[in-house]
């Protein structure tokens, strides 16, 4: 069985990559999964599809959301959900989901052009030039990573891929199970280990020079 782990993802690179597909009018399906379900109660194939950002308030306080068109239909997710994505060389996939429910969007096949520009998504920070403050046992991890070899950091990525893969099993055989609770737990693990795993491994500049040898290991 083939098992897709997912990567976390941000409401803004969301928008992004709804945004790609529709640039290059690649068509998208959905299925809407509920908890104690096992089939989807929702189940939309290959329509346009556009998404936007909506500022809201009411009285109870709760605010912004997005919202995905589908052809004629339209889809309002509140910002408090989680969201995952998985990039592969011709397809997007995204997750959006709750303790209630998940809402999995699959695109048909984008060309190449729109796949580079789907990875090249950065982030918008505010803070991205504050300082950060370190205690002393964060400075002892730093300075402990700088001490290790490539090899060692291969194994330990390799370690933390193979639990992420073994959460996301679990995620699926929760969903078979109509536990998706569960699922989200699962689900959840699998993206962090995988996220752990990745700037576990690019935080080490012997790592990085394996791995990226045209990019400056110190940069």
């Amino acid at each position: 069985m083939s098992i897709t782990v997912m990567s976390p993802s941000s409401v803004g690179e969301a928008l992004h990559l709804f945004s790609v597909m529709n640039k290059y009018e690649v068509l998208c399906s959905m299925e809407m999964h509920i908890s104690g379900q096992a089939d989807p109660i929702l189940g939309i194939t290959r329509q346009p599809v556009k998404a936007e950002y909506v500022e809201s308030f009411n009285r109870v306080g709760t605010g912004d959301s997005v919202v995905v068109t589908l052809g004629e239909s339209e889809h309002c997710f509140e910002l408090n959900l989680s969201i995952s994505k998985h990039i592969t060389d011709c397809q997007i996939s995204l997750c959006i989901a709750s303790e209630n429910y998940a809402a999995w969007f699959s695109s048909e096949e984008i060309p190449p052009e729109g796949i580079a520009e789907a990875r090249g998504y950065k982030e918008d920070s505010e803070d991205e030039y504050s300082p950060l403050f370190v205690n002393s046992y964060e400075q002892s991890l730093v300075e402990y990573i700088r001490t290790l070899e490539f090899d060692d950091l291969l194994d330990a990525q390799d370690a933390l891929i193979a639990t992420a893969q073994r959460a996301q099993k679990k995620a699926i055989e929760s969903v078979n199970d109509q536990n998706f609770s569960n699922a989200n737990g699962w689900q959840s693990r699998s993206i962090a280990l995988m996220k752990l795993a990745n700037l576990l491994s690019e935080s080490n500049a012997d790592y990085r020079a394996h791995i990226h040898p045209e990019v400056n290991p110190n940069e």
